[in-house]
């Protein structure tokens, strides 16, 4: 039997390690939440960074996903904030505008609306801001080739954005989840080649879409908490990310055939 987001049992499993540590932070930020409005009101800021932070590993994960998804995207060329910075930016304005906290999200739901609406913004200047930005979908199959052979450059700390370099507990749909076999190199080989394909996959499809389906599939929250966090009909959500994984399915099962007209 499907569970709430739409997936069997053995695709839960799959994404079972990054859900539950999602859910830590769930509880974490649910019991120190009156904590942490005493230390804004208070002006705290340092005790406030000092506690929040060890809660939000799942969420420096899901920033770091969608940077580089923009990366591979070449929404973003130039490493100018790196995933610590935006998670820094988010925990600064949580701390700046805590009384504001809508009533109706969970300090969680608050927390990642606001890394979305600081990753939208930066995104979008850079895309403004670098003239050689061209998006992918517009290059040429000999450039997509590439551009696939060149790793991205670590930023200042030192962040890996080559694609073959993600972690696949960090993004990588349990629809497509490869058996893992350390002791066969050829099939790890193959694993991250997989990787790469949905990343690249992941990168074509709307931007939207993509984040419910992060939130959805990866993070592991219900249609309800989705439709909070991103202001949409939460009976959408399992719509979106059910089409962005066939949509997904569809280009990964199109690149062998384009590779042979090339």
């Amino acid at each position: 039997m499907s569970g709430e987001n739409g997936l069997n049992h053995e695709q839960q499993s799959a994404a079972g390690s990054g859900i539950v540590n999602r859910e830590r932070q769930t509880a974490g930020l649910r019991q120190k939440e009156a904590e942490f409005g005493k230390l804004a009101a208070q002006q705290n800021k340092d005790e406030f960074f000092r506690q929040i932070i060890p809660f939000l590993q799942p969420l420096r994960a899901y920033i770091q996903r969608r940077l580089r998804v923009a990366y591979l995207n070449l929404e973003i060329r130039t490493p100018v904030q790196t995933t610590g910075d935006i998670l820094d930016r988010v925990v600064l304005k949580a701390y700046e505008t805590f009384d504001k906290k809508p009533t109706d999200l969970t300090l969680e739901q608050w927390l990642y609306r606001l890394a979305n609406e600081i990753l939208d913004e930066y995104v979008a200047k850079r895309r403004s801001r670098d003239p050689r930005r061209s998006s992918f979908e517009t290059l040429e199959q000999k450039e997509r080739s590439t551009l696939q052979e060149i790793p991205f450059t670590a930023d200042a700390d030192a962040e890996p954005w080559f694609p073959e370099e993600l972690d696949d507990s960090e993004y990588q749909p349990p629809e497509f989840t490869p058996p893992a076999d350390e002791d066969n190199p050829e099939e790890e080989l193959e694993k991250k080649e997989e990787l790469q394909e949905i990343l690249q996959a992941l990168s074509r499809v709307p931007d939207r879409d993509r984040i419910v389906f992060d939130l959805y599939a990866i993070e592991g929250f219900s249609k309800e908490e989705v439709g909070k966090i991103l202001r949409i009909p939460p009976e959408n959500v399992p719509l979106i990310a059910n089409h962005v994984i066939e949509q997904v399915r569809q280009q990964i099962s199109a690149e062998p055939d384009q590779r042979k007209a090339s």
